[in-house]
Protein backbone atom coordinates (compact mmCIF):
# COMPACT_ATOMS: atom_id res chain seq x y z
CA UNK A 1 0.00 0.00 0.00
CA UNK A 2 0.85 3.59 -0.73
CA UNK A 3 2.84 5.22 2.38
CA UNK A 4 1.09 8.13 2.07
CA UNK A 5 -2.34 6.77 1.80
CA UNK A 6 -1.93 4.65 4.64
CA UNK A 7 -1.17 7.05 7.12
CA UNK A 8 -3.87 9.59 5.69
CA UNK A 9 -6.22 6.56 6.37
CA UNK A 10 -4.59 5.97 9.85
CA UNK A 11 -5.61 9.58 10.41
CA UNK A 12 -8.65 10.08 9.20
CA UNK A 13 -10.00 6.31 11.27
CA UNK A 14 -8.71 8.58 14.61
CA UNK A 15 -10.06 12.03 13.96
CA UNK A 16 -13.15 9.75 13.55
CA UNK A 17 -12.89 7.67 16.85
CA UNK A 18 -11.81 10.89 18.66
CA UNK A 19 -15.11 12.59 17.84
CA UNK A 20 -17.20 9.63 18.48
CA UNK A 21 -15.56 9.37 21.80
CA UNK A 22 -15.95 13.10 22.63
CA UNK A 23 -19.86 12.67 21.59
CA UNK A 24 -20.08 9.63 24.19
CA UNK A 25 -18.34 11.02 26.64
CA UNK A 26 -20.42 14.19 26.50
CA UNK A 27 -23.28 12.21 26.54
CA UNK A 28 -21.87 10.27 29.66
CA UNK A 29 -21.70 13.44 31.47
CA UNK A 30 -25.28 14.63 30.52
CA UNK A 31 -26.93 11.10 31.65
CA UNK A 32 -25.37 11.54 34.72
CA UNK A 33 -26.56 14.98 35.23
CA UNK A 34 -30.32 13.67 34.64
CA UNK A 35 -32.77 12.71 37.77
CA UNK A 36 -33.39 9.19 37.66
CA UNK A 37 -37.54 8.64 36.10
CA UNK A 38 -38.40 7.20 39.46
CA UNK A 39 -39.64 9.20 42.05
CA UNK A 40 -40.97 12.21 39.51
CA UNK A 41 -44.53 12.08 38.05
CA UNK A 42 -44.83 12.20 34.31
CA UNK A 43 -46.79 15.69 34.97
CA UNK A 44 -44.32 16.85 36.95
CA UNK A 45 -41.88 15.80 34.50
CA UNK A 46 -43.51 17.29 31.54
CA UNK A 47 -42.89 20.74 32.78
CA UNK A 48 -39.81 20.54 33.50
CA UNK A 49 -37.81 22.65 30.88
CA UNK A 50 -34.76 22.20 32.47
CA UNK A 51 -34.71 18.81 32.42
CA UNK A 52 -35.82 18.47 28.92
CA UNK A 53 -33.27 20.81 28.06
CA UNK A 54 -30.74 18.63 29.30
CA UNK A 55 -32.18 15.67 27.44
CA UNK A 56 -32.15 17.86 24.00
CA UNK A 57 -28.62 17.92 24.07
CA UNK A 58 -28.76 14.35 23.49
CA UNK A 59 -30.03 15.01 20.14
CA UNK A 60 -28.25 18.09 19.17
CA UNK A 61 -31.02 19.49 16.92
CA UNK A 62 -29.85 21.96 13.91
CA UNK A 63 -30.42 25.64 15.02
CA UNK A 64 -31.32 26.60 11.77
CA UNK A 65 -34.56 26.79 11.97
CA UNK A 66 -37.55 24.81 14.02
CA UNK A 67 -38.38 21.45 13.38
CA UNK A 68 -42.32 20.54 14.15
CA UNK A 69 -42.12 17.76 12.00
CA UNK A 70 -40.35 14.73 13.70
CA UNK A 71 -43.43 13.04 12.84
CA UNK A 72 -41.77 11.72 9.66
CA UNK A 73 -39.02 10.17 11.24
CA UNK A 74 -37.42 10.82 14.89
CA UNK A 75 -33.67 12.20 14.50
CA UNK A 76 -31.96 9.61 16.75
CA UNK A 77 -29.68 11.11 19.66
CA UNK A 78 -26.22 11.31 18.96
CA UNK A 79 -25.02 8.36 21.32
CA UNK A 80 -27.25 5.96 19.27
CA UNK A 81 -25.85 7.59 15.82
CA UNK A 82 -22.31 6.90 17.63
CA UNK A 83 -22.91 3.53 18.30
CA UNK A 84 -24.26 2.78 14.30
CA UNK A 85 -21.27 4.78 13.05
CA UNK A 86 -18.55 2.58 15.50
CA UNK A 87 -20.35 -0.83 14.69
CA UNK A 88 -20.68 0.45 10.81
CA UNK A 89 -16.55 0.82 10.82
CA UNK A 90 -15.91 -2.43 12.71
CA UNK A 91 -18.52 -4.22 10.34
CA UNK A 92 -16.41 -2.51 7.30
CA UNK A 93 -12.88 -3.97 8.76
CA UNK A 94 -14.23 -7.44 9.66
CA UNK A 95 -16.56 -7.79 6.65
CA UNK A 96 -18.16 -10.97 5.84
CA UNK A 97 -16.44 -12.50 8.81
CA UNK A 98 -18.65 -10.70 10.76
CA UNK A 99 -22.30 -10.97 8.74
CA UNK A 100 -21.56 -14.80 8.85
CA UNK A 101 -20.43 -15.47 12.91
CA UNK A 102 -21.32 -11.79 14.63
CA UNK A 103 -24.70 -10.51 12.79
CA UNK A 104 -26.82 -13.31 14.09
CA UNK A 105 -26.12 -12.47 17.63
CA UNK A 106 -26.31 -8.88 17.31
CA UNK A 107 -29.83 -8.94 15.64
CA UNK A 108 -31.07 -11.48 18.61
CA UNK A 109 -30.00 -9.02 20.82
CA UNK A 110 -32.06 -6.17 19.15
CA UNK A 111 -34.99 -8.54 19.04
CA UNK A 112 -34.98 -9.58 23.09
CA UNK A 113 -34.37 -6.02 23.97
CA UNK A 114 -37.18 -4.91 21.46
CA UNK A 115 -39.66 -7.66 23.02
CA UNK A 116 -38.88 -6.40 26.61
CA UNK A 117 -39.40 -2.84 26.19
CA UNK A 118 -42.44 -3.30 24.25
CA UNK A 119 -44.06 -5.88 25.76
CA UNK A 120 -44.30 -8.97 23.87
CA UNK A 121 -42.26 -12.26 23.54
CA UNK A 122 -38.97 -12.22 21.63
CA UNK A 123 -40.28 -15.07 19.18
CA UNK A 124 -43.73 -13.01 18.03
CA UNK A 125 -41.07 -9.92 17.13
CA UNK A 126 -39.49 -9.58 13.97
CA UNK A 127 -36.97 -6.51 13.39
CA UNK A 128 -37.90 -5.09 9.29
CA UNK A 129 -37.28 -1.99 7.88
CA UNK A 130 -40.23 0.19 8.27
CA UNK A 131 -43.90 0.15 9.39
CA UNK A 132 -44.59 -0.41 5.42
CA UNK A 133 -42.59 -3.04 5.33
CA UNK A 134 -44.05 -4.45 8.28
CA UNK A 135 -47.91 -4.18 8.05
CA UNK A 136 -47.65 -4.97 4.11
CA UNK A 137 -45.93 -7.88 4.94
CA UNK A 138 -49.05 -9.26 7.12
CA UNK A 139 -51.42 -7.58 4.75
CA UNK A 140 -49.87 -9.24 1.35
CA UNK A 141 -49.02 -12.53 2.98
CA UNK A 142 -52.49 -13.46 4.45
CA UNK A 143 -54.23 -16.48 2.45
CA UNK A 144 -58.10 -14.79 1.34
CA UNK A 145 -61.09 -15.71 -0.98
CA UNK A 146 -62.43 -13.91 -3.47
CA UNK A 147 -65.90 -12.10 -1.21
CA UNK A 148 -63.85 -11.83 1.54
CA UNK A 149 -63.90 -8.08 3.29
CA UNK A 150 -61.29 -6.10 4.80
CA UNK A 151 -62.73 -2.79 7.01
CA UNK A 152 -60.03 -0.04 7.25
CA UNK A 153 -60.16 3.52 8.36
CA UNK A 154 -60.88 6.36 6.20
CA UNK A 155 -57.74 8.28 7.21
CA UNK A 156 -55.21 5.14 6.86
CA UNK A 157 -52.15 6.09 5.82
CA UNK A 158 -51.42 6.07 2.15
CA UNK A 159 -49.34 3.48 1.51
CA UNK A 160 -51.49 1.05 3.48
CA UNK A 161 -54.09 1.81 1.48
CA UNK A 162 -52.17 1.24 -1.79
CA UNK A 163 -51.50 -2.43 -0.44
CA UNK A 164 -55.32 -3.06 0.43
CA UNK A 165 -56.22 -1.82 -2.90
CA UNK A 166 -53.98 -4.72 -4.57
CA UNK A 167 -55.12 -7.39 -2.14
CA UNK A 168 -58.83 -6.17 -3.80
CA UNK A 169 -57.57 -5.90 -7.23
CA UNK A 170 -55.38 -9.32 -6.91
CA UNK A 171 -57.46 -11.61 -4.70
CA UNK A 172 -61.06 -9.98 -5.25
CA UNK A 173 -61.43 -9.24 -1.44
CA UNK A 174 -64.20 -6.32 -0.60
CA UNK A 175 -62.79 -3.25 0.70
CA UNK A 176 -64.98 -1.60 3.43
CA UNK A 177 -64.36 1.89 5.05
CA UNK A 178 -65.24 2.86 8.22
CA UNK A 179 -65.90 6.60 9.21
CA UNK A 180 -63.72 7.83 12.22
CA UNK A 181 -64.97 10.29 14.08
CA UNK A 182 -62.59 13.42 14.33
CA UNK A 183 -63.70 14.38 18.13
CA UNK A 184 -65.26 11.75 20.23
CA UNK A 185 -66.60 11.68 23.43
CA UNK A 186 -66.42 8.27 24.30
CA UNK A 187 -64.21 5.08 23.08
CA UNK A 188 -67.84 3.54 22.05
CA UNK A 189 -68.26 6.14 19.37
CA UNK A 190 -65.36 4.78 17.65
CA UNK A 191 -65.49 1.32 18.08
CA UNK A 192 -69.33 1.49 16.92
CA UNK A 193 -67.93 3.14 13.68
CA UNK A 194 -66.13 0.31 13.12
CA UNK A 195 -68.25 -2.17 13.29
CA UNK A 196 -70.83 -0.12 11.51
CA UNK A 197 -68.64 -0.93 8.49
CA UNK A 198 -68.37 -4.68 8.94
CA UNK A 199 -70.41 -7.35 7.91
CA UNK A 200 -70.40 -11.34 7.99
CA UNK A 201 -68.13 -11.44 5.40
CA UNK A 202 -65.38 -9.28 7.34
CA UNK A 203 -62.17 -11.05 7.98
CA UNK A 204 -59.63 -8.51 9.24
CA UNK A 205 -59.90 -4.62 10.46
CA UNK A 206 -56.56 -2.21 9.82
CA UNK A 207 -56.41 0.28 12.29
CA UNK A 208 -54.52 3.21 12.52
CA UNK A 209 -53.50 4.27 16.17
CA UNK A 210 -52.41 7.01 16.81
CA UNK A 211 -53.30 8.55 13.18
CA UNK A 212 -50.87 9.66 11.49
CA UNK A 213 -52.67 12.84 9.84
CA UNK A 214 -54.43 13.85 13.18
CA UNK A 215 -52.61 12.14 16.38
CA UNK A 216 -55.28 10.62 17.18
CA UNK A 217 -55.10 7.63 19.51
CA UNK A 218 -57.95 5.26 19.30
CA UNK A 219 -59.00 2.61 21.40
CA UNK A 220 -57.58 -0.25 20.22
CA UNK A 221 -57.86 -3.11 22.89
CA UNK A 222 -61.60 -2.52 22.30
CA UNK A 223 -61.73 -2.52 18.37
CA UNK A 224 -59.64 -5.92 18.97
CA UNK A 225 -62.60 -7.48 21.68
CA UNK A 226 -65.37 -6.07 19.35
CA UNK A 227 -64.03 -7.71 16.20
CA UNK A 228 -62.33 -10.79 17.91
CA UNK A 229 -66.02 -10.97 18.91
CA UNK A 230 -67.90 -11.20 15.02
CA UNK A 231 -64.50 -13.26 14.12
CA UNK A 232 -62.30 -11.09 12.53
CA UNK A 233 -58.88 -10.37 13.33
CA UNK A 234 -56.97 -7.13 13.84
CA UNK A 235 -54.06 -5.62 12.54
CA UNK A 236 -52.79 -2.11 14.04
CA UNK A 237 -50.38 0.48 12.27
CA UNK A 238 -48.82 1.37 15.08
CA UNK A 239 -45.99 3.63 13.18
CA UNK A 240 -46.50 6.28 15.90
CA UNK A 241 -47.50 3.78 18.86
CA UNK A 242 -44.51 2.30 19.72
CA UNK A 243 -41.43 3.93 21.34
CA UNK A 244 -44.25 6.85 22.62
CA UNK A 245 -47.91 5.11 23.88
CA UNK A 246 -46.63 3.21 26.90
CA UNK A 247 -49.31 0.14 26.57
CA UNK A 248 -47.36 -3.47 26.30
CA UNK A 249 -48.64 -4.68 23.13
CA UNK A 250 -49.89 -7.51 24.27
CA UNK A 251 -52.62 -5.81 25.80
CA UNK A 252 -53.75 -4.13 22.91
CA UNK A 253 -55.43 -7.59 21.78
CA UNK A 254 -54.39 -7.53 18.57
CA UNK A 255 -53.64 -10.17 15.68
CA UNK A 256 -50.53 -7.85 13.93
CA UNK A 257 -48.42 -4.68 14.68
CA UNK A 258 -46.53 -2.84 12.58
CA UNK A 259 -44.20 0.26 13.69
CA UNK A 260 -41.39 2.21 12.69
CA UNK A 261 -38.68 2.36 15.27
CA UNK A 262 -37.05 5.26 14.08
CA UNK A 263 -40.20 7.31 14.74
CA UNK A 264 -41.09 7.76 18.53
CA UNK A 265 -37.99 4.79 19.48
CA UNK A 266 -35.51 7.16 17.30
CA UNK A 267 -33.27 4.24 16.12
CA UNK A 268 -30.92 4.80 13.27
CA UNK A 269 -32.87 5.42 10.56
CA UNK A 270 -34.39 2.37 8.40
CA UNK A 271 -35.38 0.25 11.02
CA UNK A 272 -39.29 -1.35 11.97
CA UNK A 273 -40.67 -3.94 14.21
CA UNK A 274 -43.64 -6.41 13.39
CA UNK A 275 -45.35 -7.91 15.84
CA UNK A 276 -47.22 -11.20 15.00
CA UNK A 277 -49.33 -13.39 17.94
CA UNK A 278 -47.92 -16.38 18.24
CA UNK A 279 -50.14 -18.38 17.09
CA UNK A 280 -50.83 -16.44 14.30
CA UNK A 281 -47.52 -16.74 13.10
CA UNK A 282 -47.84 -19.95 10.81
CA UNK A 283 -50.56 -18.37 8.59
CA UNK A 284 -49.02 -15.26 7.52
CA UNK A 285 -46.66 -16.24 4.30
CA UNK A 286 -43.35 -14.00 3.94
CA UNK A 287 -43.08 -10.66 1.83
CA UNK A 288 -39.28 -12.29 0.48
CA UNK A 289 -39.49 -16.33 -0.18
CA UNK A 290 -38.83 -18.26 2.84
CA UNK A 291 -39.77 -21.93 3.01
CA UNK A 292 -35.93 -22.91 4.76
CA UNK A 293 -37.53 -21.92 8.31
CA UNK A 294 -40.26 -23.39 10.36
CA UNK A 295 -43.50 -21.82 9.49
CA UNK A 296 -44.25 -20.78 13.25
CA UNK A 297 -40.81 -18.80 13.42
CA UNK A 298 -41.15 -15.35 13.31
CA UNK A 299 -37.59 -15.07 11.21
CA UNK A 300 -39.44 -16.14 8.27
CA UNK A 301 -40.63 -12.48 7.96
CA UNK A 302 -37.14 -10.68 8.25
CA UNK A 303 -35.90 -12.37 5.33
CA UNK A 304 -34.22 -9.51 3.72
CA UNK A 305 -30.98 -10.44 2.03
CA UNK A 306 -27.90 -8.45 3.37
CA UNK A 307 -29.14 -4.74 5.04
CA UNK A 308 -27.06 -2.37 7.58
CA UNK A 309 -26.36 -4.46 10.24
CA UNK A 310 -25.06 -1.95 12.34
CA UNK A 311 -28.32 -0.63 12.95
CA UNK A 312 -29.29 -3.42 15.39
CA UNK A 313 -26.25 -2.26 17.70
CA UNK A 314 -27.93 1.37 17.70
CA UNK A 315 -31.07 0.27 18.01
CA UNK A 316 -29.91 -1.57 21.42
CA UNK A 317 -28.50 2.02 22.60
CA UNK A 318 -31.84 3.94 21.33
CA UNK A 319 -33.62 1.17 24.08
CA UNK A 320 -31.52 1.95 26.88
CA UNK A 321 -31.95 5.95 26.45
CA UNK A 322 -36.10 5.27 25.95
CA UNK A 323 -35.95 3.79 29.08
CA UNK A 324 -33.70 5.91 31.05
CA UNK A 325 -35.85 9.17 29.91
CA UNK A 326 -39.17 6.89 30.79
CA UNK A 327 -41.49 5.95 28.75
CA UNK A 328 -44.25 7.35 30.08
CA UNK A 329 -42.26 10.50 31.37
CA UNK A 330 -42.00 10.69 27.28
CA UNK A 331 -45.50 10.53 26.53
CA UNK A 332 -46.34 13.21 29.36
CA UNK A 333 -43.79 15.74 27.19
CA UNK A 334 -45.48 14.74 23.87
CA UNK A 335 -49.02 15.64 25.55
CA UNK A 336 -48.03 18.54 27.58
CA UNK A 337 -45.96 19.89 23.88
CA UNK A 338 -49.31 19.65 21.69
CA UNK A 339 -51.64 21.04 24.15
CA UNK A 340 -49.40 24.24 24.40
CA UNK A 341 -49.63 25.13 20.99
CA UNK A 342 -52.81 23.23 20.38
CA UNK A 343 -55.16 24.57 23.01
CA UNK A 344 -54.13 28.29 22.57
CA UNK A 345 -55.21 27.47 18.63
CA UNK A 346 -58.41 26.43 19.81
CA UNK A 347 -59.99 30.48 20.80
CA UNK A 348 -58.43 32.03 18.09
CA UNK A 349 -61.01 32.62 15.40
CA UNK A 350 -61.00 30.90 12.09
CA UNK A 351 -58.75 27.97 13.36
CA UNK A 352 -59.43 24.63 13.43
CA UNK A 353 -57.49 22.10 15.40
CA UNK A 354 -58.41 18.86 14.05
CA UNK A 355 -57.17 16.92 16.64
CA UNK A 356 -59.01 15.65 19.79
CA UNK A 357 -59.44 17.99 22.48
CA UNK A 358 -59.20 15.41 25.17
CA UNK A 359 -55.28 14.66 25.65
CA UNK A 360 -55.96 10.77 26.51
CA UNK A 361 -56.88 11.20 22.57
CA UNK A 362 -53.64 12.58 21.28
CA UNK A 363 -49.34 11.99 21.84
CA UNK A 364 -46.94 13.66 19.53
CA UNK A 365 -48.80 14.68 16.23
CA UNK A 366 -51.30 17.51 16.05
CA UNK A 367 -53.50 19.43 12.82
CA UNK A 368 -54.45 22.52 12.31
CA UNK A 369 -56.32 24.28 10.07
CA UNK A 370 -56.54 27.92 9.28
CA UNK A 371 -59.59 28.69 7.24
CA UNK A 372 -59.48 29.62 4.15
CA UNK A 373 -55.51 28.99 3.36
CA UNK A 374 -54.64 25.88 1.54
CA UNK A 375 -52.13 23.02 4.45
CA UNK A 376 -49.32 23.56 2.35
CA UNK A 377 -49.60 27.35 1.86
CA UNK A 378 -49.65 28.10 5.68
CA UNK A 379 -46.75 25.66 5.75
CA UNK A 380 -45.10 27.38 2.96
CA UNK A 381 -45.39 30.76 4.69
CA UNK A 382 -44.42 29.43 8.06
CA UNK A 383 -41.06 28.39 7.00
CA UNK A 384 -40.11 31.29 4.71
CA UNK A 385 -41.60 33.95 7.55
CA UNK A 386 -40.17 32.14 10.71
CA UNK A 387 -38.12 29.16 9.85
CA UNK A 388 -40.39 27.15 11.21
CA UNK A 389 -41.07 23.27 9.58
CA UNK A 390 -44.02 21.56 8.98
CA UNK A 391 -46.06 20.08 6.55
CA UNK A 392 -49.30 20.62 4.99
CA UNK A 393 -51.57 17.85 4.27
CA UNK A 394 -54.76 17.42 1.92
CA UNK A 395 -57.12 15.25 2.99
CA UNK A 396 -60.27 15.28 1.91
CA UNK A 397 -62.08 15.29 6.13
CA UNK A 398 -58.99 16.95 7.93
CA UNK A 399 -56.97 18.92 5.45
CA UNK A 400 -54.39 20.81 7.56
CA UNK A 401 -50.81 21.38 8.59
CA UNK A 402 -49.14 18.46 11.04
CA UNK A 403 -47.21 19.80 13.95
CA UNK A 404 -44.91 17.43 15.23
CA UNK A 405 -42.60 18.30 18.33
CA UNK A 406 -39.84 15.67 19.35
CA UNK A 407 -38.16 14.99 22.52
CA UNK A 408 -35.62 17.30 21.89
CA UNK A 409 -38.07 19.85 21.21
CA UNK A 410 -38.87 23.20 23.83
CA UNK A 411 -41.50 25.63 24.61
Amino acid sequence: MNRRLFLRQVSRGAAAAAVGGAVLAAAARVRAALPAAGGVTPAARAADEAYWREVSTLWGPSPEFINLEYGYFHAAALPTLEAELRMARRINTRNSHYKRNGAPADREAARVALAATVGAEPEEIAVVRNATEALDTVILGLDVAAGDEIVHGDQDYGSMREALKQKAARHGVVLRGAVVPLHPVHDEEVVAAYAAAMTPRTRLLHVTSPINITGHVLPVAKICAMAHAAGAEVIVDAAHGIGLLDTPVRDLGCDYLGTSLHKWMASPLGLGMLYVRRDKIEKVWPLMGDVSRDRGDIRKLERLGTRPESAHVGLLEAIRLHEEIGPAHKLARMRFLHARWSEALREVPGVVVNSPLDATRYAAVGNVRLAGVPPRELADYLWAQHQVFVVGIGHPRVPGVRVTPGVPSLT
